[in-house]
């Protein structure tokens, strides 16, 4: 593929590479078919096989969660995705009328708030993507191929391509290209191989485990269907949900803060009874396991900072865990990267109109610290309320917990300030909507 990129007609552009298959690099080939006349998906892994976790996807083993802005997106980029994937089994709720949610040492009021879930497994959502992924014509994976390197200009202000490695065969290539995206997740080399490794990421350890196990039940009267315990640091550092999946399985995912992760499955059942309710265990008790308990470690929460444009070439993004890595247990990771391809495609929508690749691609860059800054804070603002996470709170940490804690108290008991915090959860409206004059008096009378 070393061959020269052959010329496109006005407003697209030639050949694009995105480096991972996983859910961000799908969404990002989906939004680059729009632009370019070819895209090339390098991929590691194996070709899945059905709705399977992915061997190089340990994250897939766990419950995972589709916040209604990354189902509308989804539905944009796929129109009668959501439809098809109810059809094919997965779960509809509705956020507040179906949660039973124990937060900030209360229980949540329930009340149907129109806020549409669709829950599936993370595998059964992958697998409808990718098979719509596939139908593009000029959209290509290759799998068992891994980048070893980026291939840049002379003067190394430009990436040209990457430099590709069959797993299978160990023959290298040098595939060229217009546009390199980097969807490798929080473990991708390319700012190593691109020399910008150094001071570009901001990390605050937040030593993560979770840990996930399946069921079935026949206690059909439980009187919930989602049941979700929140963390409260410092003093209470675990985590659970249970979250109804395709063909009749319940999820249950563990987490906890600064602690060793289970063992065994007796470890796993102390935990949930640890929990300040008792309605997991419970849970536990009554339903029968269907798999092997799996632990997942996030180490930190991660993102790159904003200087890491003046250090990159150009012809060069990311997208998903690779730029941003979020707490996984705020549910936030594959929302948030359908969010910045649809970013990427109104950016690249400029070609139409005659700008440059290079235009939309700093403009691309721009604009990922304000979306991804919401959800990054909503996580780190409870997180820093335990003094053993290290990390230089941010100027107004402090103040911050102290709103925050007046919303989810306010939340427990008034449905409007509950409804508000679920449209913030599900990056429908932005944080700063809570400063609204209706709201604020309720949060302190």
């Amino acid at each position: 593929m070393m061959d020269q990129i052959a010329s496109t007609p006005p407003g697209r552009a030639g050949r694009a590479i995105v480096i991972g298959g996983s859910i961000a690099g799908l969404l990002a080939a989906r939004v680059l078919a729009d632009f370019f006349e070819e895209i090339v998906i390098v991929e590691a892994d194996e070709p899945p096989e059905g709705a399977q976790p992915r061997n190089k996807v340990p994250q897939g083993h766990h419950s995972h969660v589709l916040l209604e802005r990354g189902q509308n997106i989804l539905e944009s980029m796929f129109p009668g995705m959501i439809q098809e994937l109810i059809r094919n089994g997965s779960i509809v709720t509705d956020f507040t009328r179906d949660l039973e949610w124990f937060h900030f040492g209360e229980w949540k009021q329930r009340f149907p708030s129109g806020i549409q879930g669709v829950q599936q497994t993370r595998p059964f959502l992958e697998q409808h993507i990718r098979g719509r992924v596939a139908l593009i014509p000029q959209v290509s994976v290759q799998y068992r191929s891994r980048v070893t390197g980026m291939i840049l200009s002379d003067d190394r202000s430009r990436v040209q391509g990457v430099k590709v490695r069959s797993e299978s065969s160990q023959h290298e290539e040098e595939i060229l290209a217009d546009l390199v995206v980097d969807a490798g997740g929080a473990g991708s080399h390319t700012l190593k191989w691109l020399g910008a490794e150094q001071d570009t990421s901001e990390v605050v350890p937040i030593e993560l485990f979770y840990a996930t196990r399946y069921y079935t039940t026949d206690w059909v009267d439980r009187g919930w269907t989602n049941l979700m315990i929140s963390a409260r640091l410092p003093e209470s550092p675990y985590a659970g949900v249970v979250l109804p999946f395709e063909n009749q399985i319940i999820g249950v995912t563990l987490g906890g803060y600064l602690r060793e992760p289970p063992r065994t499955e007796a470890d796993f059942e102390q935990i949930a009874r640890m929990l300040p309710q008792p309605h997991i265990y419970d849970f536990i008790q009554r339903a029968t396991p269907v798999s092997e308990m799996k632990i997942y470690r996030i180490p930190s929460q991660s993102r790159k900072r904003k200087n890491v444009l003046s250090k990159i070439p150009a012809r060069f993004i990311m997208i998903g865990d690779s730029y941003c890595r979020f707490d996984p247990l705020y549910g936030q990771g594959m929302s948030v990267a359908a969010m910045e391809a649809e970013l990427l495609g109104a950016e690249l929508g400029r070609l139409s109109i005659g700008d440059s690749i290079d235009a939309a691609i700093r403009s691309y860059w721009a604009q990922l610290p304000k979306l991804t800054q919401d959800p990054w804070d909503m996580a780190l603002i409870e997180a820093y309320r335990h003094p053993g996470i290290k990390g230089t709170r941010p100027i107004g940490t402090g103040v911050k917990q102290w709103f925050t804690r007046r919303i989810y108290k306010a939340s427990a008991h008034d449905p409007s300030v509950y409804l508000r915090l679920v449209q913030v959860m599900n990056l429908k409206r932005p944080s700063s909507s809570f400063f609204q004059p209706s709201l604020l008096w309720k949060l302190f009378r």
